[in-house]
């Protein structure tokens, strides 16, 4: 089988920590197909110069970076057509040996999936996409859901990280036999269950304060701002720390999260220390007595994941898979989105009450990006032959 990937959110020696939920489960399907991938990276002239992104250097995965013409805010509708025209340009590059019964495989709906579907039909080859979460607001405008659903409905098959999603295509339009739900996997050689206090002494924490974790980039729809105020309903009296691990995606929210800190008097108990490799994240995951997660939206979330691999207790807000891998007083907490003192209560309650971690940590077993890749292949053979 030979399969040629694409996505935009892949790891580069620039952002190496971007994108990993795509990259590992490549690199899984790589040691077991022909494998190559292209890296769109969005350019509009004097607005966005190219400046070609480098693949990060240590990943077994081949990736080719190359420029795609967009419009910056604007009529985002064509941007499925540019996309066509990169992949179409990647594929005269490598030649015809490279994609002659090959698979062309997307990762996002939109506007990956579009447009690599577009190009597929021309071509004559099998298309796969992969739907991880963004498809939801996609869904929400118009032009761009027309697309999406008569893509979705006539590629070769479609893969859902969650039953929300799925759920979210069907509602949509796209017919229920043409998805399959494959979730994420994790590393669990990283993340598993360690010694909290020792983990705490690597990373130079108190050991007899509760620590809250979350694992987000800072963007509007990963609740920050609920989890801010629901952060500062805990009795001070617990001497409760947050410790934010993320990338500065978005300016404006990381300066809205700034001043909500301090005008809810929580300074001295929040530490932003922006994005960290997946060890140390790990390492700060076991050190954690809680992990908490607000967000609006999200698909199969590694981090919940990775939290309840290393047997945390995770607070997290009733979106995409989480309902389904977070068990009420057993894992954690679901909370209503949005709800900042349904979060603060569950909050709380998690940090004063014994888990068992080793108990949390079992259903993971075995929930591998080996798995997920063995999965996916199997997938594709099935609706190819």
């Amino acid at each position: 089988m030979k399969i040629l990937s694409v996505c935009t959110n892949f790891p580069t020696a620039e952002a190496p920590h971007r994108g990993l939920f795509v990259a590992r489960r490549l690199s899984e399907m790589a040691k077991r197909v022909d494998l190559r991938a292209l890296n769109p990276e969005p350019w509009f002239p004097v607005v966005r110069p190219w400046e070609s992104a480098h693949a990060k250097p240590d990943n077994p995965l081949p990736v080719d970076v190359r420029k795609m013409f967009y419009f910056p805010k604007y009529a985002k509708g064509l941007d499925s057509f540019w996309m066509d025209r990169c992949v179409l340009r990647w594929f005269r590059e490598i030649g015809e040996e490279a994609t002659r019964g090959a698979i062309l495989d997307a990762h996002f709906g939109y506007p990956e999936g579009v447009g690599c579907a577009r190009l597929a039909k021309r071509l004559g080859m099998p298309c796969f996409i992969t739907i991880r979460g963004l498809e939801v607001d996609r869904f929400q405008v118009p032009n761009i859901k027309s697309q999406l659903v008569e893509s979705l409905t006539h590629c070769t098959g479609t893969i859902a990280v969650s039953d929300s999603l799925r759920d979210a295509a069907i509602d949509a339009g796209v017919p229920d036999e043409n998805i399959t739900v494959i979730p994420n996997g994790i590393d669990g050689d990283l993340f598993c269950v360690g010694d909290r206090n020792t983990a705490r002494m690597e990373l130079q924490q108190s050991t007899d304060r509760p620590l809250v974790v979350c694992v987000a980039n800072f963007k509007a729809v990963k609740g920050h701002e609920i989890l801010m105020r629901a952060f500062a309903k805990l009795p001070r009296k617990l001497e409760s720390r947050l410790v934010l691990i993320g990338a500065p995606s978005d300016a404006n929210v990381v300066q809205h999260i700034d001043h909500l800190v301090e005008s809810l008097g929580i300074s001295g108990y929040v530490n932003k220390i922006g994005s960290r490799s997946p060890d140390e994240v790990a390492k700060w995951l076991q050190a954690a007595d809680v992990f908490a997660l607000a967000s609006h939206r999200e698909g199969c979330c590694n981090a919940v994941l990775e939290a309840l691999a290393t047997g945390t207790p995770v607070v997290a807000t009733a979106v995409g898979s989480n309902p389904q891998e977070i068990r009420h007083a057993i894992d954690g907490f679901v909370v209503p989105v949005g709800d900042s003192d349904a979060f603060g209560e569950a909050l709380q309650t998690a940090l004063e009450r014994d888990w068992n971690s080793e108990q949390i940590s079992s259903r993971l077993t075995g929930r591998t990006w080996a798995g997920v890749a063995d999965r996916v292949l199997q997938f594709m053979d099935s609706r190819i032959r």
